[in-house]
């Protein structure tokens, strides 16, 4: 075309011309196919599980406050949680993520927006005479300069930036629910680590006046002995449990040592702080029950149902972007400047450079990259999806299961009581016999070791009920969300 008609070409006629190139790319975008790709999964309704008698027949109590764990009326309790949420390295770590998928978040949102960038260029050149350089210039040194203001935006049309960038936004949003997660597994951590200690203290109480009764009756029996009343075998066969009596002392504190490390490692402490830590007051006094009885409700607060929710989500999301890469993609270019040989000419009107038009793209042949992505996104999409469904069944069985075992500890406590009362009233005749001088006093002793392993008993199913406690709350989800997560979290 001769320069005098590139010169004189309309504006209609530029658009004319983009128009049906693009309406040519459109016809060539055939070539791409991604026909027979589809996801194939299928999320569950939760309320369509038979949620079973243990959920269908819980007693209705209100939903959790975010510190849960006060229920336990132990201050001790309290300060460990909260220096666990704001000192634990892992929590820390846990938090770092979000920051991270933030900011990945935040870069993807910047490719929907346009992108305007500065360049400027002083170069101290020799010219080749061979090309299109004009004297003076051509085969001598001087300065080429330029400055120029590029204008970039993708048009985005079918959306393919905008889908990645929403993908990201569920993403940071599972991500900030792992977090929570993390802090209901820590929290619930740390109340089976205190409840087990507290349970040591009670079995080491019971554990010296077993020993002290052992050595109480070895004591009679050698006095028996020492009067010609007893034998040599009678003292030994009293003797014999009294080794193990201490050997099972010095257990209980090894592991009361272990629990203290622990306790202390959890709430980002080293060992020492675990030394100081005093007897364990806890108390649970709470009603056994549920804050809802339809499954959907049940579990939906829970920070590990409402994550796979958003990677659904994200996935879905991920789908929309790669089939947008099948299509026609355009760019608009534009920039202006100057460009000139020498300082002098810079800054003057001749050096004035510009333009603005279209950069159109389209797939063809790609060897099936396309295609191949596209594939990869649905998978993801079926593997979320029934990662999902397979959340459900889970998150309804620990609910189910604590109930479970709450249901049976209250009715072996119960049980228990009844066997510490008979346990009690045969000591009561048994010291009741000896005044009457109608039995010995290792009668009483016996009775006395009932009594004591009774107790023991009573105390082991007193820590179940108050691990049992904290589990159920973190299969309910703890209180650890917020409104606002909530409302976040959506149905696909």
């Amino acid at each position: 075309m001769p320069d005098s008609t590139q010169r004189n070409m309309k504006m209609p006629d530029l658009i004319a011309r983009m128009t049906l190139a693009s309406g040519m790319l459109f016809m060539l975008a055939g070539c791409a196919d991604m026909s027979g790709i589809a996801p194939h999964a299928q999320s569950s309704d939760a309320d369509e599980f038979d949620a079973g008698k243990a959920i269908s027949c819980a007693p209705l109590i209100s939903w959790p406050s975010e510190a849960w764990w006060a229920v336990y009326r132990d201050p001790q309790l309290d300060a460990l949680i909260t220096k666990t949420i704001d000192e634990s390295p892992t929590f820390r770590a846990a938090q770092t993520r979000i920051a991270q998928s933030q900011a990945a978040s935040d870069s993807l949102y910047a490719e929907t927006l346009p992108n305007i960038s500065a360049d400027t260029s002083i170069a101290r050149e020799k010219f080749t005479s061979l090309q299109f350089i004009p004297p003076p210039w051509g085969g001598n040194t001087d300065w080429n300069n330029k400055t120029q203001l590029t204008l970039a935006y993708d048009l985005d049309l079918w959306d393919r930036q905008k889908s990645l960038w929403r993908a990201s936004v569920d993403e940071s949003r599972a991500i900030a629910a792992e977090v929570q997660l993390v802090k209901l597994a820590l929290v619930t951590a740390v109340i089976q680590s205190y409840v087990q200690l507290a349970m040591e203290f009670k079995l080491r109480d019971i554990a010296v006046a077993q020993m002290q009764q052992l050595e109480l009756r070895v004591s009679i029996a050698r006095r028996s002995l020492a009067a010609g009343l007893g034998t040599e075998l009678a003292v030994a066969e009293i003797e014999t449990p009294l080794p193990q009596a201490r050997a099972q002392i010095e257990a209980i504190d090894a592991r009361m040592r272990l629990l203290r490390n622990q306790l202390a490692a959890l709430s980002g402490q080293g060992p020492g702080a675990g030394e100081h830590l005093a007897r364990p007051t806890l108390a649970l006094d709470a009603v056994v029950g549920l804050p809802d009885r339809l499954p959907a409700n049940l579990v939906g607060r829970r920070p590990d149902v409402l994550a796979s929710i958003w990677r659904v989500q994200a996935a879905q999301q991920n789908i929309e972007g790669a089939r947008a890469a099948f299509y026609p993609n355009i760019n608009l270019l534009a920039f202006a400047g100057f460009q000139a040989i020498g300082f002098g000419q810079l800054a003057t009107s001749a050096a004035t450079i510009a333009g603005v038009g279209p950069a159109i793209s389209l797939p063809i042949f790609d060897g099936g990259r396309r295609r191949g992505n596209l594939s990869a996104k649905t998978a993801a999409y079926d593997n979320a999806v029934e990662s999902y469904n397979g959340l459900l069944v889970r998150a309804l069985q620990e609910v189910s299961d604590q109930l479970v075992v709450l249901q049976a500890n209250a009715r072996q406590q119960t049980e228990a009581e009844n066997a510490l009362g008979l346990a009690r009233k045969t000591h009561a005749l048994a010291v009741k016999s000896f005044h009457a001088g109608l039995d010995d006093y290792q009668h009483v002793l016996k009775a006395m070791m009932l009594v004591l392993q009774q107790q023991e008993n009573m105390a082991r199913l007193q820590a179940v009920r108050l691990a049992a406690y904290a589990n159920l709350m973190r299969a309910l989800g703890g209180g650890t969300l917020t409104n606002n997560q909530m409302r976040q979290a959506s149905v696909y």
